[in-house]
């Protein structure tokens, strides 16, 4: 395996480097402020029975990577191991100390007969983790992560944003994807971590894609799913936003074939922007709104201001027209108000038609307008382009009857 699919010691060395001292760091600071502990235990139970100097003996270890620090590190262990047998962070010591002597072998015995003994120690499942990891057996590793973090839900903030790096290579999608199911604990964190600091959205939606079936709908995700579907058209990933979006809970077929609102203009289920998408800026922007017995937008621009005002994805599926009508507008010196229709997939990619004016004199009010899409297109891009103009109050215009239809109307 080459490329984005192969897993590296570097690979993931460099990702996972200064994890372990990283959660270390957080144990000793929350411990010396007299925090409770039971609530912040990222690296398993048991951990702050420790000794002060035991703890603080760890904390050197890692930081001076000294081999003086090391070999103090395996006496420490062996002496507790004594009077404690079955203390799982004794020979989690003595297995730092042989790592740093260079005893690779000799610290992964250690810390596999440390597993024998508790699985339930989180720092002992990291280490393994990430040895596994360097080894690149993924499958191993994960285990080892789920066990961590099923034992300490607080261990998710360090770990996961590292542990996400693991979708954007083919076989750790793989490996990962018996783990994306809505029993999993951790799955939200998972998610939440890949969607805010992965470099490429396609990996991660590929990894629900290649499921073959729904999403995970638990509390909480449908957001992360909505971050996920604008991140993939922000990166013009089109294809694989419309194989993801049958497969998110929540998801209507008819919104991607409609170019409509749908319900009475007061909300709209789905993902933006296979839904009506309006601009968060404060400068323009619009609501879904009843107008009679039909539903519409209500749009805004504030006077010197121009942009996308509220957007939406189609398949024209053959209908090559699109009509509307304008139901009332407020006016301002050189305000516009414009239609703008872009094939994003499709023999016409790139194509882009706009519409009249719509703040125009010569537009009428309640009359239904039409205008011609590109040609042999897929997958269409419907966008309201709004300039405020000169004036002390914003420019508006509410339109309604949006549809699509096979030809253009005369």
């Amino acid at each position: 395996m080459t490329g984005a699919g192969k897993f590296t010691p570097k690979l993931f060395i460099g990702w996972f480097g200064g994890l372990v001292l990283a959660v270390l760091a957080f144990a000793q600071a929350a411990a010396s402020a007299g925090l409770a502990i039971d609530g912040f235990r990222p690296l398993g139970a048991g951990f702050f029975s420790w000794r002060v100097e035991q703890m603080q003996l760890s904390i050197d270890v890692f930081e001076s990577r000294d081999r003086a620090d090391a070999k103090r590190a395996i006496v420490v262990g062996q002496s507790t191991l004594r009077l404690a047998p079955l203390n799982p962070r004794s020979l989690w010591l003595i297995g730092i100390g042989r790592e740093l002597k260079g005893d690779l072998p000799g610290a992964r015995r250690a810390m596999e007969q440390a597993e024998r003994v508790s699985r339930r120690d989180g720092a002992v499942e990291l280490w393994l983790g990430v040895d596994n990891f360097r080894r690149e057996a993924v499958k191993a590793g994960l285990r080892n992560f789920d066990l961590m973090l099923r034992g300490d839900r607080n261990a998710a903030t360090t770990v996961m944003p590292r542990l996400s790096m693991i979708i954007l290579a083919p076989e750790g999608r793989r490996h990962l994807a018996p783990y994306i199911r809505e029993d999993n604990p951790w799955l939200l964190d998972l998610l939440q971590a890949a969607v805010s600091s992965l470099p490429r959205a396609e990996p991660l939606a590929a990894l629900l894609i290649d499921r073959g079936k729904k999403a995970p709908d638990i509390a909480s995700v449908r957001p992360i799913y909505a971050t996920l579907m604008k991140r993939l058209i922000r990166e013009r990933e089109y294809r694989q936003a419309l194989r993801l979006h049958p497969l998110l809970p929540g998801s209507i077929a008819e919104s991607l074939r409609d170019i409509g609102v749908a319900g009475d203009g007061t909300s709209e289920s789905g993902y933006p922007p296979f839904i009506w998408d309006f601009s968060d800026s404060s400068e323009r922007g619009g609501v879904l709104v009843g107008v009679g017995r039909e539903a519409g937008l209500d749009i805004f621009g504030s006077p010197g201001t121009i942009g996308i005002a509220a957007s939406k994805l189609v398949e024209p599926l053959g209908r090559g027209a699109f009509g509307w009508r304008v139901d009332d507008r407020t006016v301002n010196f050189q305000s516009e108000a414009v239609w703008e229709a872009t094939c994003l997939i499709g023999e016409s990619a790139g194509t882009v038609r706009r519409s009249v004016n719509l703040l125009g004199d010569g537009v009428p009010l309640g009359r239904t307008m039409m205008m011609r899409l590109p040609e042999d297109c897929r997958l269409l891009r419907m966008e309201m382009r709004i300039a405020g103009g000169v004036g002390r109050t914003p420019a508006t215009i509410t339109v309604s009857s949006l549809k699509l239809s096979s030809a253009e109307r005369k």
